[in-house]
């Protein structure tokens, strides 16, 4: 009886902690802007329920193309590349609170931005 009880209650810990590791996709709707001159990016889903993402300059407004976008533990992970200038970047976002993200960033630049949920 003790070993199913210790079983039990490791399972409910594991799916507890796996639980929390998730991105909640839902918590990054909207619109956010950074601490500095870097991207601004909308977050939103499309009509099947999925994901979506543009990141656009914060000077002169050119969008950014989407390589690829993936969560990895609590973290999202996004490859852009910059057309005008052939810059491809890697950015890991991560939820400090429920309006903040910071975003570690990769690439020609490499930086820490924080973001702040505008709407």
């Amino acid at each position: 009886m003790k070993k199913v009880f210790l079983i039990i209650v490791f399972a409910l810990l594991s799916f507890n902690i796996f639980a929390q590791s998730k991105v909640n996709i839902n918590s990054l709707i909207g619109y956010w802007e950074p601490n500095h001159h870097a991207t601004r990016i909308v977050f939103w889903k499309d009509v099947n329920n999925h994901l979506q993402v543009i990141e656009f300059d914060t000077v002169d407004g050119v969008p950014l193309r989407l390589l690829s976008m993936k969560i990895v533990n609590s973290t999202l992970v996004i490859k852009t590349i910059c057309d005008e200038k052939n810059w491809t970047t890697e950015c890991s976002y991560t939820f400090i609170d429920d309006n903040t993200l910071e975003c570690i960033v990769k690439g020609p630049i490499n930086e820490t931005v924080i973001y702040t949920r505008i709407k």
